[in-house]
């Protein structure tokens, strides 16, 4: 008898604790990412501290360098730490020729991104390529901080952020579309971000989101996020006056900057580029004072062979038709802000160089598609100043009104940038995230 009523009550225990069984299982779903990364912030604690070559005195920062389009964002940190004698900075510089976290080609040992570097006089380069798949062992540079600013795919394996965040702290700033969507619109790698120590967000939605995200990591001080404002609003402001050789300033009146998305999934914003493509061309014919400069998504035409939207044959032929004409090309040059200064107009998909154009004040015109993204109360207020369109006559009456002088959303976009854009919360975006560098430098 004394055997039965055990066994009812253990059965009943069993049968009261579901519910915290049930909710503790989800709170391991949701922490995974945390969980995972844990080990790795323990491990790299235990590093640093008894690194007898750390805290020093000098706090040494890595720059991870691969998409150099993107490294405006970081430009602003890098000029504010290296004018500092409290800091030393190394550019570590990866080729942009990786699939599966290895290079496509093991026997090509050329690096664009250190080229490219040491080209335009940045002393502290360092080319991380140094045999075939054999990368600069990061470790033995005692680095106090990497800076980053892309995930881990197109990383060779010693740099992805499951290996770096062993033994440093990884601070990632973030692409300028961010700050354009919603919080919780995924646009992150989590387990990426679970690896990070800081997150220098862009707005503050998007602080609060990664603080959600990485909760448990920063209860225990090992994550953290902070808004620093947008890095690329003062650099777009800095090439106001830099010379600019893109267009031919003798023929074209009127300069155009078409700049396609890379993917047509409307999770990510989705493209315009088969859909408008041969209006371009057309628009180019009938009207020669028109320059049209076709900036794709580097991404673009590799992916859209991959997944059978062209061919090559098919990508080597829309080339061939932008070098046929005089007033049209496609322009692959790794720096765009002096461009945009000296254009007439911005056409695109959803970007983030829509922020970065709308710093100029000058037209938008944004290419409506399918996508299904939620934007953020800036994201609004930009498009608020931009011409929409829906399709090939819209466009091109949209370009003949502009042509004409005809932009009455001029003084909206004005007032957009004064609000949003312009002012102390991002030209000092590099002040900030220094002064965080050192704040948390023993951490």
């Amino acid at each position: 008898m004394g055997k039965q009523t055990m066994f009812k009550i253990d059965r009943e225990t069993i049968k009261s604790s579901l519910p915290f069984l049930a909710e503790f299982v989800r709170w391991i779903k949701r922490r995974r990412n945390e969980l995972s990364a844990l080990p790795r912030h323990l491990c790299r604690k235990r590093v640093q501290k008894n690194n007898p070559q750390l805290n020093h005195g000098i706090i040494k920062v890595v720059f991870l360098c691969q998409y150099i389009p993107a490294w405006s964002k970081n430009k602003q940190l890098h000029e504010a730490l290296s004018s500092d004698e409290r800091f030393e900075t190394i550019l570590l510089c990866v080729p942009n020729r990786i699939s599966a976290n290895q290079l496509r080609d093991p026997d090509d040992l050329s690096n664009d991104t250190y080229d490219y570097f040491h080209a335009h006089g940045y002393h502290d380069a360092v080319n991380a390529l140094v045999g075939r798949n054999e990368w600069l062992d990061l470790k033995a540079q005692h680095p106090d901080y990497v800076i980053c600013n892309r995930y881990d795919r197109p990383m060779p394996i010693p740099y992805t952020s499951s290996e770096l965040s062993k033994y440093v702290k990884i601070c990632f700033i973030a692409y300028s579309g961010v700050a354009l969507l919603r919080p919780d619109e995924c646009m992150f790698d989590k387990p990426f971000v679970a690896n990070i120590f800081c997150f220098f967000a862009e707005s503050e939605g998007k602080k609060k989101e990664v603080l959600r995200w990485n909760s448990l990591l920063c209860k225990l001080k090992l994550s953290n996020a902070v808004c620093c404002g947008i890095p690329a609003v003062e650099n777009v402001c800095k090439a106001k006056s830099d010379p600019c050789e893109t267009w031919d300033y003798s023929y074209n009146r009127f300069r155009a900057i078409y700049a396609p998305r890379w993917t047509t999934d409307p999770a990510w914003g989705g493209s315009s580029f088969l859909k408008f493509c041969d209006t371009f061309f057309r628009i180019a014919d009938k009207h020669p004072e028109i320059a049209v400069l076709v900036r794709p998504h580097p991404l673009m035409f590799d992916h859209f062979i991959q997944i059978g939207l062209m061919s090559k044959e098919e990508v080597t032929e829309y080339r061939e038709e932008c070098n046929a004409r005089q007033n049209i090309r496609i322009d692959e040059s790794k720096e765009y802000h002096s461009t945009f200064w000296n254009s007439s107009v911005l056409i695109c998909d959803f970007s983030s160089i829509i922020l970065e154009y709308f710093v100029t004040e000058k037209p938008i015109i944004y290419l409506a598609y399918d996508e299904k993204l939620e934007y953020t109360e800036m994201m609004r207020a930009i498009l608020s100043g931009c011409y929409i369109v829906n399709n090939e006559h819209e466009l091109e009456n949209t370009v003949q009104d502009l042509m004409n002088g005809i932009d009455p959303l001029a003084e909206r976009r004005a007032d957009v940038c004064k609000q949003y854009l312009i002012g102390d919360g991002n030209t000092l975006a590099g002040e900030r995230m220094k002064q965080f560098l050192i704040d948390r430098y023993s951490d």
